[in-house]
């Protein structure tokens, strides 16, 4: 009973830090999770009653605690991008994720299984595990409001946001080749088969049709109401029910909800795209929004509470070189390459090159290969996810405020 109450000490004091934390850091200039980072180490070396990992993750609980900060923030960048943009300005994302992010698997597998000496599925689910930028921790860097057609952000914040909201999903198939691999010496072509047809093509376009259908079914039911009626909607709520009937929908049908929920965010507001119409109902962004931040409060501080535990404790000089040398060459250089040719201006280029922030999905994604595949001895692979997180958020964190300044988007 006392650990109760002291866990409840715990959430009031942290809710209402972070609560302050804008205030307290805009002097500063460092992003929220950094503090938040520091008190949970703090917490965890006072041996407060929390459910700290002994010293990598518990399966289950990091399993779905981060598939929940996940998906609540993909429905976030849905709805904050919308259907206000055109092919074209898709077309920048969409070289992110169509060349850095296959490059960035290949180049992480082979240095992994050539020079870290891994396994190849172990090489290739670390690959898959590191490859999607995050859209919880990189919300800072991201669209701070919901874009319209005739004033939306076309820069930084757009890209981030929209490769975010897709890489996601996207991802997951080579973390499920991965699976596939630990449970096979080899992989066959019948494994290769049933991968690309159900993994890769079933998967990707069931979640993706089933998103469409929920938000386009949400939208075209509010423009039918009147608009008495809209008013007694309780939209705060609105925004999470499409979050888990899009997810809970998607993966009943073996697809990826992470691209059901991403798509029933762009589509939630169909008919007033279409249409025009400025009266219809809204999904609560700001509500899902805290929503979001509340989550990712507590995630920030159970990482704390990890890094002092001693999830760190597996790593060695090479993979210390290469968390390092992830987040500060390989990504920007990769994310360069897709974006040469763009319009965009060089300084841009650089900012979305350079802020592909790791975070809450990789441990999502390693967590659920723990537990679905046929994997041994990952403590290695644990530590490396951890410290290319922490490594992320510091530098990251420490330089987003201030480049953003400098750049006009």
């Amino acid at each position: 009973m006392d650990s109760y109450f002291v866990i409840l000490v715990i959430i009031g004091v942290t809710s209402l830090f972070a609560s302050f934390l804008p205030i307290l850091l805009k002097r500063f200039k460092i992003s929220f999770t950094i503090p938040l980072l520091l008190f949970g180490g703090i917490l965890y070396y006072l041996n407060t009653p929390l459910p700290w990992p002994d010293p990598v993750w518990p399966v289950d609980l990091a399993l779905r605690f981060s598939e929940l900060v996940v998906i609540i923030s993909l429905m976030v960048a849905g709805l904050k991008i919308g259907l206000n943009y055109s092919w074209k300005e898709w077309r920048n994302p969409l070289r992110l994720l169509g060349i850095t992010m296959p490059l960035f698997i290949v180049a992480v597998f082979l240095i992994s299984y050539n020079i870290l000496g891994f396994e190849g599925h172990v090489a290739l689910l670390l690959a898959a595990v590191l490859a999607p930028t995050d859209p919880a921790l990189a919300s800072e860097i991201q669209l701070n409001k919901k874009q319209s057609k005739s004033d939306k952000n076309v820069g930084v914040q757009y890209n981030l946001t929209a490769e975010a909201g897709l890489n996601d999903g996207l991802a997951f198939p080579f973390v499920f080749l991965a699976i596939i691999w630990s449970k096979n010496d080899t992989l066959q072509a019948e494994q290769w088969k049933e991968w690309l047809s159900f993994y890769v093509v079933y998967k990707v376009v069931i979640g993706v049709l089933v998103g469409i259908a929920i938000g386009y079914a949400y939208s075209f039911l509010t423009q039918k109401l009147s608009e008495r009626l809209e008013r007694k909607i309780h939209q705060a709520f609105v925004a999470i029910s499409l979050t888990l009937l899009a997810y809970g929908i998607a993966e009943l049908l073996k697809s990826y909800g992470f691209m059901s929920v991403f798509f029933a965010g762009l589509f939630a507001n169909y008919h007033q795209h279409t249409d025009g119409q400025k009266h219809l109902s809204d999904p609560n962004l700001h509500f899902i929004t805290n929503v979001e931040k509340f989550l990712i409060v507590f995630w920030m501080i159970f990482f704390g509470g990890s890094v002092v535990a001693g999830i760190l404790n597996f790593t060695t000089l090479p993979t210390i070189i290469f968390s390092v040398l992830l987040v500060i060459l390989l990504r920007p250089i990769l994310g360069y390459v897709a974006l040469f040719g763009t319009n965009l201006s060089k300084k841009k280029k650089l900012a979305i090159s350079f802020f592909g922030i790791r975070g809450i999905g990789s441990v999502f994604y390693l967590t659920y290969a723990i537990k679905h595949g046929d994997f041994e001895n990952l403590n290695t692979i644990y530590s490396i996810v951890a410290l290319v997180i922490l490594i992320s958020i510091l530098v990251h964190g420490i330089s987003v405020k201030r480049s953003t300044e400098k750049i006009e988007d």
